[in-house]
């Protein structure tokens, strides 16, 4: 199902992701993705917390090639990521309304702020086949994460263009891409290149039942998370 990876660059060169690079990309994440992604900074979620989400995506991801990374020429190390899955719509066991428990988005934490982002993203998730009954099988983007260091490379640029070839989908049988995008840069690249918005949580309608505030309250200005989507 692969196809083949952009071309290195001077400093960077791409593979596919593997089954035996899980514990090298689940570090990276939780070394990046957990500190960077602006719901991981409000929720101030642990290592711990977030270990059986990540594990998810991973796991979802590798169940096809359709995964990527970025790795530097210098030292090998793992610079950045996109993890995609395949996503069907009679592989979803359940809807919010029948009480189904088996979420994507699953975090081992009791505190409230972090269950508060599983809340967003399964509500979000779990509304897309309904909202889009046209259809049946989608790419869907997991999770975009590059190290600090080496943003603004164009790296995740590569990484839509590369998941988003058109025969690529066609092999996979997908006929769109839908995303829940958690920061206002991820929802502004996303409206530029074509996704058009199905559904909107405002972070301020997840308030403490005790002071009446926003459980969540980002620092870098976004309030909201939206579940998008391109048809391709």
């Amino acid at each position: 199902m692969s196809h083949n990876v952009p071309s290195p660059t001077q400093k960077y060169y791409f593979e596919v992701l593997k089954i035996e690079q899980k514990p090298d990309v689940l570090q990276f994440l939780l070394e990046n993705f957990r500190v960077d992604e602006p719901l991981n900074r409000a929720s101030r979620i642990s290592s711990e917390e977030i270990r059986k989400c990540l594990n998810g995506a991973l796991d979802r991801a590798l169940k096809t090639e359709t995964s990527i990374l970025a790795k530097t020429n210098e030292t090998h190390e793992i610079v950045g990521c996109m993890l995609n899955s395949v996503w069907k719509r009679t592989e979803s066991t359940g809807t919010p309304e029948e009480g189904d428990d088996d979420k994507d988005f699953e975090f081992h934490t009791i505190r409230r702020e972090v269950a508060v982002v599983g809340e967003i993203l399964n509500e979000l998730h779990d509304s897309f086949w309904s909202l889009r009954p046209d259809q049946d099988v989608v790419l869907h983007f997991e999770i975009s994460s590059v190290n600090v260091n080496h943003r603004r490379q164009g790296l995740a640029s590569k990484f839509m263009n590369w998941s988003e070839n058109k025969q690529f989908l066609n092999s996979l049988g997908a006929t769109g891409i839908a995303t829940e995008a958690t920061s206002l840069a991820n929802q502004l690249l996303l409206s530029k290149r074509g996704y058009q918005t199905l559904a909107t949580t405002f972070l301020d309608t997840k308030v403490n039942s005790e002071t009446g505030r926003p459980v969540l309250v980002c620092d870098d200005g976004t309030d909201r998370v939206n579940l998008m989507f391109k048809k391709i």
